[in-house]
């Protein structure tokens, strides 16, 4: 199977959403015999191992095991220091686990992995429906792979890394894993460490795709929770206030805020009027009560978007949509830009109805900013 940068862009964006950041961090895809198997880096290049593609990728599932396998080992970068081989596998076993057992659909039941790895030994704790019902992994790999709702106990990934040990307490023979793992010094690569950006909005594609579509519940709730520890977001409390702070300043600049009064009838006296405390006064009681309530009425400003669709920016187009889609509540035209300007609903924008010159030119904007007013 060839891969393609837009293959891996639409494999993640169908998962993750059309707005996803993981869908438009993969920048570059290249072979590199070098590579082992394959690797992202913090700069978004994908490297694969020619070889190793021709043998094992075959399905869009493969290719879907093996890119999200790769955009969550930065995270236990991050997470896991030491880089020792039961330590890796440890690594992988989680991810694995969590690719297939998360997203059964799109990875095929992690269709990649049981290619790879064979139903008994230490590789079995890497791929699903192993046979290991009477080896000494027989509880992690249950752990990893539940059959029941729920467990009693609950893992935290550096305590599988222990019990691993624990079951193995020499050293293993190699095992052939996917994506960068070092050089087996004990030190990771410092190419393999990504800024702490990335990884947190990586974290918040998978945890939220996750959560909205209710592949967590039941019996996969544990694997959640550690995806949640390995990919926590390594901004402080204080960081995240002033990012939203600073984010709910720049959307209210865009609406006229104004408060005003409604009368609502209720029982209670929560907030009553001068006629009920009248009333109340001469011993009276009124039943219902006229409530003042206060409401707070957000007005659009006159919001004009204009979208360059210039070739220059082709690339750039499905990002530009997602940042603009989380506002499509409040959007209702945007004017589409190149030569000459064109007035167009959102929504025949996200459906690719675009109309353009493949020129750039910032007049016509002027001229229908002044002919709008």
């Amino acid at each position: 199977m060839e891969i393609r940068l837009e293959t891996i862009r639409n494999l993640l964006r169908r998962t993750l959403g059309f707005d996803s950041f993981s869908a438009g961090f993969v920048s570059s895809v290249q072979e590199n015999g070098k590579t082992p198997t394959a690797a992202i880096n913090a700069k978004g290049v994908m490297t694969y191992n020619p070889a190793f593609v021709r043998k094992n990728v075959k399905t869009e599932a493969d290719l879907f095991c093996l890119v999200l396998h790769e955009l969550l080992h930065p995270a236990f970068g991050h997470f896991i220091y030491k880089n020792d081989e039961l330590t890796n596998i440890a690594c992988d076993a989680i991810i694995n686990s969590a690719i297939s057992n998360l997203f059964p659909q799109e990875s095929c039941r992690g269709v990649l992995f049981m290619r790879l790895y064979p139903q008994r030994g230490i590789e079995g704790i890497l791929r699903p429906d192993s046979k290991l019902e009477y080896s000494r992994f027989r509880s992690l790999y249950e752990y990893l792979y539940p059959r029941y709702s729920h467990h009693h106990n609950r893992l935290s990934a550096g305590e599988v890394i222990q019990t691993l040990k624990a079951l193995i307490p020499q050293a293993c023979a190699p095992v052939a894993l996917i994506g960068s793992h070092g050089d087996g010094t004990g030190e990771r690569a410092e190419d393999n460490r990504w800024p702490d950006s990335p990884v947190s909005r990586v974290a918040a594609d998978l945890l939220g795709t996750i959560r909205e579509t209710g592949k967590a519940a039941g019996c996969y709730e544990d694997l959640q929770r550690l995806l949640i520890e390995v990919l926590k977001p390594k901004r402080t409390i204080r960081q995240d206030l002033l990012l939203g702070y600073a984010t709910r300043k720049k959307l209210d600049a865009f609406f006229d805020t104004d408060r005003r009064h409604r009368r609502i009838t209720s029982p209670f006296p929560i907030n009553p009027s001068r006629r009920d405390m009248v009333l109340l006064s001469a011993d009276v009681w009124p039943g219902f009560f006229r409530n003042r309530q206060p409401e707070v009425i957000r007005r659009q400003k006159g919001i004009a978007v204009f979208l360059d669709v210039s070739g220059s920016v082709n690339e750039y187009l499905p990002g530009i949509l997602g940042i603009l889609s989380g506002l499509r509540n409040r959007l209702g035209t945007i004017y589409l830009f190149s030569n000459r300007v064109v007035e167009m609903p959102f929504s025949a924008v996200c459906r690719g109805e675009l109309r353009t010159t493949h020129g750039t030119d910032f007049d016509c904007i002027a001229r229908t900013i002044m002919e709008k007013e």
